[in-house]
């Protein structure tokens, strides 16, 4: 009997070892560690904390960039006057729509112009392609045009967006003195941002330099209006084979004015 006694003790204690040793493994003992995220976003170095006046200019800074609105230089129209003077260039009178369309459409603050196109201070055209110059120097065609000669077409279509955007305003829209409340037309002085230019340039297979040609628009807006308003803008140019009576470029115009 003490014989089985002893033995039943012995299975007793090494069962108790084992459960001991394997209880662990089963149920971990807690800590006070925080358990780790399943996204894997733990443990990344919190920000240190900025000053107010720091976030708030931060804060400014990131609105600004959003919304395009801030820091939009005030200009007159004799500013925008005397730079076509010193370009020797004049606007030329403002065009009619050719089809079923507006030449401009107002939604609020933004003005979107229709295509317009490369009308030269005589009434005439700018037609045909650009082409690259072994396709130019070999088939001595007048059809095809190098891209400075579309840069330069790029150039009239800007002049003739300018004049229906100045014509616009005049005729829709008044500007309104905010010391005096005494209201007159507006004029390009209340542009205060060319959002996006789109220009099509009529193209040769092989012709590439559609973005250069487009330069043309782009740097002239810059050169007129400043650069912060005509020169900083979104854009997009893309080639085609064909345009609307034969011209090589037609360009398109996103523009915002003043909250009158």
């Amino acid at each position: 009997m003490l014989l089985l006694c002893s033995k039943f003790l012995i299975i007793i204690t090494a069962i108790t070892e084992a459960t001991t040793a394997f209880v662990p493994y089963c149920f971990p003992v807690m800590t006070n560690r925080p358990t780790a995220p399943r996204d894997g976003s733990h443990n990344h170095p919190r920000p240190l904390p900025t000053s107010t006046s720091k976030r708030a200019e931060s804060s400014s800074h990131e609105h600004s960039l959003r919304d395009g609105s801030h820091n939009h230089p005030i200009q007159t129209m004799e500013t925008i006057q005397s730079r076509l003077a010193s370009l020797n260039l004049v606007l030329p009178p403002p065009g009619a729509a050719k089809a079923n369309y507006q030449l401009v459409h107002r939604d609020g603050e933004l003005l979107y112009l229709s295509g317009h196109l490369p009308v030269k201070s005589d009434g005439t055209l700018v037609v045909g392609a650009c082409a690259p110059s072994h396709v130019i120097e070999g088939e001595e065609s007048s059809k095809w045009l190098s891209t400075e000669q579309g840069y330069a077409a790029a150039q009239h279509c800007a002049l003739n967006l300018l004049s229906t955007l100045q014509s616009f305003l005049t005729s829709h829209v008044t500007a309104t003195n905010s010391a005096t409340g005494v209201g007159k037309p507006a004029d390009l002085s209340q542009v205060v941002k060319i959002v996006k230019l789109f220009g099509i340039v009529r193209s040769h297979d092989d012709f590439t330099e559609q973005h250069l040609v487009m330069n043309g628009a782009s740097d002239l807006l810059g050169q007129v209006l400043g650069k912060e308003v005509g020169g900083c803008h979104a854009r997009s140019a893309i080639g085609t084979n064909s345009l609307p009576l034969g011209i090589c470029v037609e360009v398109e115009m996103i523009a915002k004015i003043s909250d009158l």
